[in-house]
């Protein structure tokens, strides 16, 4: 920032992005024009934000000449002499100069917009408005950053919201999550899981459903051999029976084996079995034992009723099935032997 012609090549990359528009034709800064510098705000020994250069001292230099030339009125002599103990006006040569620069994060009760400031030296002809015209913003916005200060003194420094590298105003506080776009996306997303979730449960339900159905079905219609089957009733459920499969038998309707016991007289009761009363009937010239349930048929009578068909015996004969509530099948009567 001396006065002199600065060459582009001198300055890095980081600084040039945050100067576009001010280089001229043939790549060089002219003297006296205004470069921005980006340096962390950070606070001073508790007191105040800013950020500290170190200078390296020539011979002759002074506090007051590094302070309004060097570093333009970005400092003072007064914060010179706070931060170093040399003679003001007797710098040894190549001492090392703490340069301490005024800054601004922002103010959250003026806007919460802005949070990168310019450090900017006032000259003898800026005003108000003409800050505000060059950087395109409100003199009312300007003026609240810098309360009670006269922006035609001519000197002293003011802070105005500036643009980062990609001509951007930084908020104060960074902005968490992600874009809007981004968060839709995964809203939809999270909705299409969640659904596919709801599809997966319903298909695992009923697909363990049908399984048990098939299982329970194979329990009651397979065995080891071959068998011929027929279906008495309309369709097997999980827990409620309609009709079974059962191998092929003579079928008895339920009035003839009513008839065939009296209407189920306890007169004709010879026996209590787990699932109901044992009634003793003739059944079309032969001596049988019909088995009445007192409750509707669970899998526990029905397995029974499987390993009845399947039993080859001689006091035992195949026998048939009706659908009614009470379910009654007949096998032979067997005197003086125990009843199934």
């Amino acid at each position: 920032m001396q006065s002199k012609i600065v060459s582009v090549s001198s300055l890095s990359d980081v600084i040039i992005s945050y100067n576009k528009g001010k280089v001229s034709k043939n790549g060089n800064l002219f003297a006296f024009s205004r470069v921005n510098i980006p340096f962390p705000c950070e606070c001073i020994g508790g007191d105040f934000l800013g950020h500290v250069f170190e200078y390296s001292a020539k011979e002759g230099d002074t506090y007051d000449l590094i302070a309004n030339s060097y570093y333009a009125s970005l400092t003072t002599v007064e914060l010179l002499k706070k931060f170093n103990s040399y003679d003001q006006d007797h710098i040894p040569a190549k001492a090392k100069v703490n340069v301490t620069v005024n800054c601004s994060c922002g103010n959250s009760q003026i806007s919460k917009d802005y949070g990168l400031f310019i450090t900017y030296p006032l000259r003898t002809d800026d005003t108000l408005q003409k800050i505000a015209n060059q950087s395109n913003l409100d003199e009312g916005l300007i003026q609240s950053y810098n309360s009670g200060v006269n922006f035609s003194n001519g000197s002293g420094i003011v802070f105005i919201p500036g643009r980062d590298q990609n001509g951007d105003y930084v908020p104060l506080y960074p902005r968490s999550g992600l874009a809007k776009g981004a968060t839709v996306g995964i809203i939809i997303a999270g909705i299409f899981g969640l659904l596919l979730l709801v599809i997966y449960i319903y298909v695992r339900y009923f697909k363990k459903k049908e399984e048990e159905k098939t299982k329970l079905a194979e329990a009651l219609s397979t065995q080891d051999g071959s068998a011929e089957y027929e279906t008495s009733g309309s369709s097997v459920h999980a827990t409620v029976f309609t009709g079974i499969m059962v191998a092929k038998s003579t079928e008895f309707s339920y009035q003839e084996l009513a008839k065939a016991t009296n209407n189920f007289s306890l007169d004709n009761k010879i026996g209590q079995g787990g699932f109901g009363a044992v009634y003793y009937a003739e059944l079309r010239g032969e001596k049988t034992a019909i088995k009445k349930m007192d409750v509707q048929a669970s899998s526990e009578f029905l397995c029974e009723l499987k390993v009845l068909t399947h039993v080859h015996h001689l006091n035992l004969n195949h026998h048939a099935v009706n659908n009614k509530a009470n379910i009654p099948f007949p096998c032979d009567f067997v005197e003086k032997k125990i009843v199934l």
